[in-house]
């Protein structure tokens, strides 16, 4: 069976598909829709990159709980919300909880820049759709008020962000490879 790509993978494609048409935005001074574009993709790129930490984050510290203990609730808790929320403010308030737990930290300004965009389009839809269902079933403006958004410098932040988020997963999957390779209980053996 040909190997599917991770959600990593698709972070990164939806990077670099926002880096190219934010570079064409900015040189080619294209239409003003086409920056909802940008941000729409680099969100997607930043909420795919920051599930992708926390899943191989939940699956590292799932594998060091002993036998017939619970992991940390909080670990449970983000297994099960992770399907369901697309809010970059919980996914970043999730990521700074788990990642100091094998003492990694985030690196630059991602946790800022996901509260930005968290206001922006706080669960993925303001960016994306023109009108939006809201209470009632009636459809109301995904963005009642204008935006106004510094695409460029939001693009080299977004850039960075996504940078920080993939430095941080290839930190966590060396740990799973020592994981795998040591065993989840090489800590407890040492006298």
């Amino acid at each position: 069976m040909t190997e599917l790509e991770t959600d990593a993978e698709i972070a990164f494609a939806f990077r670099t598909a926002a880096d190219l048409v934010a570079e064409h935005w900015y040189d080619d001074r294209a239409d003003d829709s086409l920056a909802l574009v940008v941000l729409y993709n680099y969100r997607h790129a930043l909420e795919l990159g920051l599930k992708a930490a926390l899943r191989t984050l939940v699956d590292s510290i799932t594998f060091e709980v002993n036998p017939g203990d619970q992991p940390p609730a909080v670990v449970e808790k983000i297994g099960k919300e992770l399907a369901r929320t697309h809010q970059l403010g919980v996914l970043a308030d999730y990521l700074v909880q788990l990642a100091p737990m094998f003492r990694m930290h985030i690196q630059g300004d991602v946790r800022s820049l996901c509260d930005e965009v968290h206001a922006l389009d706080p669960d993925g839809q303001a960016l994306r759709y023109s009108m939006v269902k809201v209470k009632g079933g009636t459809t109301s403006p995904a963005r009642p008020d204008p935006l106004y958004v510094d695409v460029p410098e939001f693009a080299r932040r977004a850039g960075e962000a996504c940078t920080a988020l993939d430095i941080l997963l290839d930190q966590i999957t060396n740990v799973q490879d020592w994981q795998v390779n040591i065993g989840p209980d090489y800590m407890r053996r040492q006298p």
